[in-house]
């Protein structure tokens, strides 16, 4: 526990830095993430979205190592890069839902986006970047520029199990939505106050919705394993017991 609440304390309270990439209120529309698309595929390149804000560090280390000069030009020969600043998860849940996800599941979300299918290409992998401050220079240049991710879709899957993955897709969404809009306001306080450290009372409940997110992107990935490797199987999903949010 102790360890939990030192990286809510670094993940929280660092500084950011001026960057040419940088979380600065974009809230763009679909029809310009669908301009953009456009772009990526005239363009031979993926669109990549990157959800985030500047109140987590992830997401400003994140984009700290994107804007390493080398790195930032490998990344703009392959993708359509645009910033999505979701303040206290207000926004971005138009941008994935356009692209076939009912919600992202933590801060911050690199969408890769075939230019020409609008297809997401890293869903499976999604949460390994909310822990971008973790990962070497290395590990970006393997993921973004070598694409060494796993690509996993709805088109490989029987009917039955991509309809039933959808129904506990748009129902597990719900309740992590309704997670954020419980945190967001202890988040944005804390963020607004003085305060060196956040209390306890708010660390408490952005643990309670980050294992409950993380937890549910890791169980649709592990069903869509399993779906895929038993076609004609039946597919078992998880349940979850009532949440402090939930009334």
């Amino acid at each position: 526990m102790k360890y939990l609440y030192l990286i809510i304390i670094s993940v929280l309270t660092l500084p950011v830095a001026a960057q040419e990439w940088q979380f600065s209120g974009q809230a763009p529309t679909l029809e310009e993430a669908r301009q953009w698309q456009q772009q990526a595929a005239d363009n031979d390149k993926d669109l990549m979205l990157v959800l985030g804000a500047t109140w987590c560090h992830d997401s400003t280390a994140l984009l700290e190592q994107f804007n390493q000069t080398q790195f930032r030009e490998k990344l703009k020969q392959q993708y359509q890069v645009q910033i999505v600043d979701i303040s206290y998860f207000e926004r971005g849940y138009n941008l994935v839902q356009a692209y076939g996800e009912p919600i992202y599941y933590g801060t911050p979300t690199v969408m890769i986006i075939d230019g020409d299918s609008g297809n997401i290409k890293n869903f499976a992998s999604w949460q390994h970047w909310t822990n971008a401050s973790r990962h070497s220079a290395e590990e970006f240049e393997a993921y973004f520029i070598g694409k060494n991710f796993l690509t996993m879709t709805d088109e490989k899957l029987s009917e039955e199990h991509r309809q039933k993955l959808l129904a506990f897709k748009q129902q597990q969404a719900k309740r992590i939505r309704a997670g954020y809009m419980w945190v967001a306001p202890h988040l944005k306080a804390y963020k607004k106050s003085a305060a060196k450290q956040p209390p306890q009372s708010f660390i408490e409940k952005w643990m309670a919705v980050a294992k409950f997110r993380n937890q549910v992107h890791a169980d649709i990935v592990a069903a869509y394993k399993k779906a895929l490797a038993a076609p004609s199987k039946a597919l078992e999903l998880p349940s979850y017991d009532k949440k402090s949010w939930e009334s």
